[in-house]
């Protein structure tokens, strides 16, 4: 009986960590072939486009635009420029949803106005909607600091190509247009002010293009 026990436990010593190891490996290689199972289910209910180049079938896929920045050698001037990007992000999240919202205003106000043939109805829709602008944004406009400010202006011109002092020229008139333009230019600020995404306005835009794709 002691000889049969020692050789249970000599069998137990010898073959269980290779069953240990097989059930390990097999573990293992399930697992593997689940994760390529899915992969091919999940390929096969998506549609690629491709090309054929040589005979061959090549993947065609469109990838989104990701700019690479340099770090700076030097520390200080790199945290300056850390500080001042992320101060110029929050700027420009806080104000680009106004921008949006005045240009659907505008595209909203233009429809309306095309639909009307005379002048007095005209400016009865412009300064109703002009009462409803100022009724919801007012406040959180005068919060808006004098560089949030700026960078709203150059946004309401890349979200409708026309400058902040043109729209409060065709809308309230010359007079009022010039009197926020005086305004404005005391405060630093220019309502002439364009877009320039490619040069002036190059980091804008890229902040720009990261809140879309964001969104998508």
């Amino acid at each position: 009986f002691n000889t049969l026990i020692a050789l249970s436990n000599q069998f137990i010593r010898n073959f269980m960590p290779k069953i240990a190891n097989y059930f390990g490996m097999l573990r293992i290689f399930i697992t593997i072939l689940l994760t390529f199972s899915a992969n091919v289910i999940f390929a096969q209910s998506q549609v690629t486009r491709s090309i054929i180049l040589d005979g061959d079938t090549i993947p065609h896929v469109w990838l989104q635009e990701v700019v690479v920045k340099s770090k700076m050698k030097n520390p200080g001037f790199y945290r300056r420029y850390y500080e001042r990007q992320t101060r110029l992000e929050y700027n420009v999240r806080k104000v680009y949803p106004f921008a949006k919202i005045a240009a659907n205003k505008i595209q909203e106000i233009e429809k309306k106005l095309a639909k009307t043939p005379r002048n007095a109805d005209r400016k009865a829709i412009v300064k109703k909607e002009y009462a409803e602008l100022m009724k919801t944004f007012k406040t959180p406009l005068t919060k808006l600091s004098i560089n949030q400010g700026r960078i709203l202006i150059r946004l309401i011109y890349r979200e409708t190509n026309h400058t902040s002092f043109s729209h409060i020229q065709e809308y309230k008139g010359s007079f009022n247009a010039y009197f926020w333009q005086s305004l404005a230019l005391i405060f630093g600020n220019n309502l002439k002010a364009e877009y320039d995404p490619y040069e002036s306005d190059r980091e804008i835009e890229e902040i720009i293009q990261k809140i879309e794709r964001e969104a998508l």
